[in-house]
């Protein structure tokens, strides 16, 4: 058993899948190493021992063995914990046992769920439980979703210092230009959506404002290949896979801001006035609509459509067993992922831009970029300085983590995580407020 003043992150089970790796290797060697215990969950001693060798493990790091699928055993490695790190998708089959621990022992907790149907499950089982035991989770804090929700975010920020507290967002749209190989696993865990959730539990989630506590005006549809602003020579979005998660976690924002103002209680140190003024602050108000388009550079009108006419094709592909049986047999398994030296290359790019939602028009304009293979390494990057956002820098994060409960990115982290990750030296973000000539920026 651990002593109460050891603090540890145990990535269960999928530590021998290539994700949970990359975060563990990533924790154990970053900067604030001194400041936390490392503990890895493993499924067995044999895959402890290995793992050992092949990241150079010394004695300092704590192997657990673990099922991720047993409760008592989750439960009961979890209460000795003060963060954890979910690394198991498929999250529908194999994450529930450490959600629900973590809720029922007022636990933090963070995945890298892509399923908003395993998200929904875990809000409605375990939102209430979280707040009163003061638990934290915080799905999909990778790739999927946490560049998306922390931009809207950004962009809110800059609207309101530029316009005053009471602006309200408008049409909020994220261009994302993405450059390696599609992360094997999450091919697999799409796949697995059709396989083993239940075919109206994945489409329930799938629908707008699904993750959210409130109704909001409904986001524009992706009939067709749409312009990205400014752009010269014209450069066009189409389609993106990852839209469906990313907009339900945005949209989950937008909703747990808007109620936070109703039932807002202010600690001792503050008044309510300053209370109201934060919370204020993060509203998105209530004609917010947020749409994400995949678009690069190079990619004109033609070339957009011809795109999302593929991967709607793909998708719709998965819904016909045989063909998921073929995927299956032929493609690479999850676990297995690129060399070191393939994981350094891949890069991506996502641009929010954001409009008020009265006159004065203004657009923010919010970006990040990555360097480093996004479905892995950076992933592993934002898993980890998420989890260590929870652990480290409590006093710098959103008011909203004082409640507990289902959050999201940008409710849980807020500019606590923008710092951590630029600190990593992967990613860069900036916020700006722009005009025709995408003039006026500022930090």
């Amino acid at each position: 058993m651990l002593g109460n003043d050891r603090e540890w992150f145990p990535p269960f089970r999928l530590v021998s899948g290539f994700a949970g790796r990359l975060i563990t290797r990533y924790l154990f060697n970053h900067p604030q190493r001194g400041s936390f215990t490392l503990g890895v969950g493993v499924r067995s001693e044999a895959k402890g021992e290995a793992l050992r060798k092949a990241l150079g493990f010394d004695e300092t790091v704590l192997v657990i063995q673990v099922d991720a699928g047993q409760y008592e055993q989750v439960e009961a490695v979890v209460k000795g914990a003060k963060v954890v790190i979910s690394a198991v998708g498929p999250y529908w089959t194999c994450g529930e046992a450490i959600a629900k621990a973590c809720a029922e022992h007022g636990k933090k907790y963070v995945d890298l769920t892509g399923e908003p149907h395993f998200v929904r499950r875990v809000i409605d089982l375990y939102d209430e439980i979280a707040m009163k035991t003061g638990a934290v989770l915080v799905p999909a804090c990778g790739l999927e979703s946490l560049p998306s929700d922390i931009l809207v975010h950004l962009s809110n920020e800059t609207l309101k210092t530029a316009l005053g507290p009471s602006a309200e967002l408008g049409l909020s749209e994220s261009f994302w230009s993405v450059k390696f190989n599609y992360a094997f696993g999450s091919m697999a865990l799409l796949r697995g959506a059709y396989e083993e959730a239940p075919r109206v539990k994945v489409k329930e989630a799938a629908r707008e404002y699904a993750l959210s506590p409130v109704r909001g005006v409904p986001s524009p549809s992706v009939r067709g290949p749409r312009r990205v602003p400014f752009s010269q020579p014209p450069a066009y979005g189409t389609y993106f896979l990852m839209g469906i998660i990313n907009r339900a976690i945005v949209q989950r924002t937008f909703g747990l801001n808007q109620i936070a103002r109703i039932g807002a209680k202010s600690p001792p140190s503050e008044t309510c006035a300053d209370m109201d003024d934060k919370l204020r602050s993060l509203d998105y108000g209530p004609t917010f609509r947020y749409v994400e388009y995949l678009a690069d550079e190079d990619r004109g009108f033609c070339a957009a459509l011809y795109f999302g006419v593929s991967i709607l094709t793909y998708v719709v592909l998965l819904t016909l067993s045989p063909f998921r049986w073929y995927y299956k047999k032929f493609s690479a398994k999850p676990g297995q992922g690129p060399s070191n030296a393939a994981l350094e290359n891949g890069s991506f790019t996502v641009t929010n831009y954001t409009v008020s939602a009265s006159a004065p028009l203004t657009r923010a304009k919010s970006t990040v970029r990555g360097t480093g293979n996004p479905g892995y390494l950076l992933t592993s990057v934002m898993a980890g300085e998420s989890a260590l956002c929870l652990l480290l820098d409590e006093d710098s994060l959103p008011v909203m983590t004082r409640r507990g409960g289902v959050l999201t990115p940008a409710t849980a982290f807020g500019r606590a995580i923008v710092r951590r990750l630029e600190q990593s030296g992967r990613m860069r973000f900036e916020t700006e407020i722009v005009d025709q000539d995408e003039g006026g920026k500022q930090r």
